[in-house]
């Protein structure tokens, strides 16, 4: 299973530490997904005049996992927003927390 986790960025470097943090203690708990902190891996600094760019890439990204946990405070983010509706509307599972990241989780293998 795939998970791409959406956090607030806003440039903050301490953004990327904490869903780096998020990321690593989830998947110690679930040694068989792959968590992606989408944040931290796209290899460009942060910026106001390409967000939507980027924003598109992490859109097509996430369009290729099995589900979306979201991190932090999410619903202050317009790109996290962004992110959780596009997976509502593609039928991608989104988890706001542990328990429904775990339910997600169950489904999934259930189905494997």
């Amino acid at each position: 299973m795939i998970v791409y986790v959406s956090h607030p960025f806003g440039g903050k470097e301490s953004a990327k530490e904490d869903v780096r943090r998020i990321c690593q203690n989830d998947a110690e708990n679930l040694p068989d997904v792959l968590f992606i902190p989408a944040l931290t891996i796209t290899c460009r600094d942060y910026d106001p005049t390409e967000y939507a760019r980027g924003l598109g890439l992490l859109i097509e990204l996430e369009s290729r996992c099995d589900a979306v946990l979201m991190a932090g405070n999410w619903e202050r983010s317009i790109g996290c927003r962004t992110e959780y509706e596009y997976a509502a509307r593609n039928g991608i599972p989104v988890a706001e927390n542990w328990p429904e990241l775990l339910a997600i989780y169950y489904d999934w293998r259930k189905r494997k």
